[in-house]
């Protein structure tokens, strides 16, 4: 509800619906009374049958008819999703790479694909971290600082798809996701420092919204950090296998 001058002979109230009991989002769905005798001065038509399938889209998409555990049934299935995608890209480059180890030299289409994939991957979660914190170390009175939130975030996705050119793979990888660990574990330190509506004041005052925000930020973080580390940890099992074969197979040939 918007009260529009108020105490004036020319005041006007304005409703507009809230999307939190149906699925179909409508920004423009409002209605306008004469603030003095209550007559209907406007209403909003009813949006046309593409518009509300578009609608209906929207509203599924960012889930604000559901519940807390209907929104965070939305975010497991996400992550799900998603790993399931990244995984499969990743197999199915693992695949073709090594049809090509042998000569040492990968295609320009397979290295692209590589750096496509740490790029959409590893990238795209430095990137959503980067808009985060430039949230909070943004001047509140900036000129043009939302449009600066999501410029954050695209620089940082750009300089990681040249990262990703510049490195090795695996390299890019693990680089890619120790940044991104680093970010996300710093996000919740970040917050106590620049806000009053930390951690600990949200838990204390029960505002879960704002420390599930925090704590999933630390848990992404941390899980990223184990991602890095696995990621590390099977290069250097890769590498030790690679070394130790020659000399395997030299002892074979002796006896």
């Amino acid at each position: 509800m918007t009260v529009n001058n108020p105490a004036d002979a020319n005041a006007s109230v304005v409703l507009v619906r809230d999307g939190a009991d149906r699925v179909v989002h409508d920004a423009s769905s409002a209605v306008t009374f004469n603030g003095v005798t209550g007559q209907l001065l406007s209403a909003t038509p009813e949006q046309p049958a593409a518009m509300a399938v578009a609608g209906s889209f929207y509203g599924l998409h960012m889930g604000r008819f559901a519940g807390p555990v209907l929104r965070w049934l939305y975010f497991i299935c996400g992550l799900a999703s998603t790993a399931v995608i990244g995984t499969g890209l990743v197999i199915w480059l693992g695949k073709r790479q090594l049809k090509h180890a042998k000569s040492g030299v990968m295609p320009f289409e397979l290295r692209l694909v590589e750096v496509l994939n740490i790029a959409s991957m590893a990238g795209l979660t430095v990137a959503v971290a980067a808009f985060f914190w430039a949230n909070r170390l943004l001047p509140v009175h900036m000129t043009g600082r939302a449009d600066w939130e999501i410029n954050s975030f695209f620089i940082l996705w750009g300089l990681s798809v040249i990262h990703a050119g510049i490195r090795p793979g695996r390299s890019a990888w693990v680089e890619q996701l120790i940044l991104a660990a680093l970010l996300f574990c710093g996000i919740p330190l970040l917050n106590a420092l620049t806000t009053s509506h930390h951690l600990v004041a949200a838990l204390t005052q029960g505002d879960w919204a704002m420390a599930g925000f925090d704590l999933a930020c630390l848990g992404s973080g941390l899980f990223l950090a184990w991602a890095a580390w696995k990621m590390r940890r099977s290069g250097r099992v890769a590498t030790t296998t690679r070394q130790r074969a020659p000399a395997v197979s030299l002892e074979r040939e002796v006896n």
